[in-house]
């Protein structure tokens, strides 16, 4: 039996794995390749009533502008903390060499 790349993440990485749940499993849900994947959103917002299909595009748009805004503040935290480290490094190489 082979391994879904789903199956070979959770083996590497085990139970933390569900600490962070990623898209992977929303996309295998949806199909193998790209294409089933386009196919098979395309094809549940055709057949959704209007209600639904508003409420979906509603609820990406706000969990995509959330990700956005939280990868931005991660990103500038991991960004600072760098630049902090650079910087009590480099005072500490001044303070050593005097």
């Amino acid at each position: 039996m082979a391994f879904t790349p789903f199956d070979r993440r959770l083996l590497d990485e085990g139970l933390d794995w569900f600490e962070q749940p990623r898209l992977a499993c929303l996309l295998e849900l949806l199909g193998t390749s790209r294409f089933e994947r386009l196919e098979a959103l395309a094809t549940m917002f055709r057949n959704a009533p209007a209600e639904e299909f508003e409420e979906a595009l509603a609820l990406f748009d706000r969990a995509m502008g959330r990700a956005e805004r939280e990868r931005a503040d991660r990103d500038r935290a991991e960004r600072d903390h760098a630049r902090r480290s650079r910087d009590r490094d480099a005072r500490e190489r001044r303070r050593r060499s005097a």
